[in-house]
């Protein structure tokens, strides 16, 4: 049986990989929650786990997609009240810190 592209097996190999601390797997498994895709949308689940990967240090100089898929993350949950309180300030401040990430990162 495949859940929208993956098989039950694909899919508990996902949940496995990033139970155990796979950032990948974490950021997939995040993406799939918040979007629907692959599983039932949990959007407090997907927002979870980009905040726990935010406040455990994820770096733009050390992992770029990374960095992006977190902060993009966390900006779309706060500008629109997905999975956690709607908090356009807090988006904005994340939005500005992951701007001056990059621009820290480029005049380097």
């Amino acid at each position: 049986m495949r859940i929208h592209g993956l098989t039950l097996e694909e899919l508990s190999q996902l949940e496995a990989r990033a139970a155990k601390g796979d950032r990948e797997a974490q950021l997939d498994l995040a993406d799939c929650l918040l979007m629907g895709h692959h599983f039932n949308q949990d959007a407090e689940r997907a927002f979870e786990i980009y905040n726990t990967i935010y406040y455990n240090g994820v770096s733009v100089s050390t992992t770029c997609d990374h960095y992006d898929r977190v902060m993009d993350g966390l900006i779309y949950c706060y500008n629109n009240g997905i999975g956690v309180d709607k908090d356009e300030s807090k988006a904005m401040r994340l939005s500005g810190e992951k701007n001056r990430s990059w621009n820290d990162l480029l005049d380097k």
